[in-house]
């Protein structure tokens, strides 16, 4: 990441940004505003402000996470350990190691075992549809990732650095799937590492 790019300068840039749309969205509150006007104000604060929180959140956390790579490692050694000799060198790459999944570990490592909402999750992806899915691929590496809801809000706890290990073979299944098309040939290379397809 350039100097350019990090997430102090995005926030300097967006900040004055997110500060004139609220006003605007206020303003329209203000004045009773057609519902159309009303509607884009609000949709255009959402947007700029769920980008300015971004980057001030990932001001806040760190670029490189030595825990997570160091699960992430064992994560990639313990498929190598069992499953290696039965696939082609270097397919069974893990997924979930990149930068998003990286901050949403270190944002639930900051609150180790107590949970946080899924909206503060949320600020990382700058509102993303898809972030509880992201978060709970963490559980899906075997990561002690819980979730549950309380009063209609989903929360999030990373309860211990243990790693589930038990999740490995649907770990090599989703790798299978996004790596192989063909479903007899998926059921082949499964059968093949001794792994139930579940289908």
């Amino acid at each position: 990441m350039t100097a350019k790019d990090s997430p102090e300068n995005e926030w300097k840039n967006i900040k004055s940004d997110a500060e004139h749309a609220l006003q605007t969205l206020l303003s329209q509150i203000d004045k009773q505003a057609k519902a159309q006007e009303l509607f884009e104000a609000y949709t255009y604060a959402k947007r700029v402000t769920a980008d300015a929180l971004k980057a001030r959140m990932l001001m806040h956390l760190p670029d490189e996470n030595p825990k997570f790579r160091e699960l992430y490692t064992r994560v990639q050694a313990e498929l190598d350990t069992r499953y290696s000799q039965y696939f082609p060198e270097g397919y069974l790459k893990a997924p979930y190691g990149d930068q998003l999944h990286e901050h949403l570990f270190s944002l639930l490592q900051e609150n180790l075992a107590e949970p946080i909402e899924a909206a503060k999750l949320r600020i990382v992806t700058a509102d993303g549809v898809h972030t509880e899915r992201r978060t709970r691929e963490l559980r899906e590496l075997g990561m002690d990732v819980d979730w549950y809801k309380e009063d209609g809000i989903d929360f999030y706890v990373l309860k211990s650095f243990e790693l589930n290990f038990e999740v490995l073979p649907s770990l090599v299944r989703t790798i299978v799937r996004k790596k192989t098309k063909s479903k007899p040939e998926q059921k082949r290379l499964l059968q093949n590492a001794g792994i139930p397809t579940n289908e």
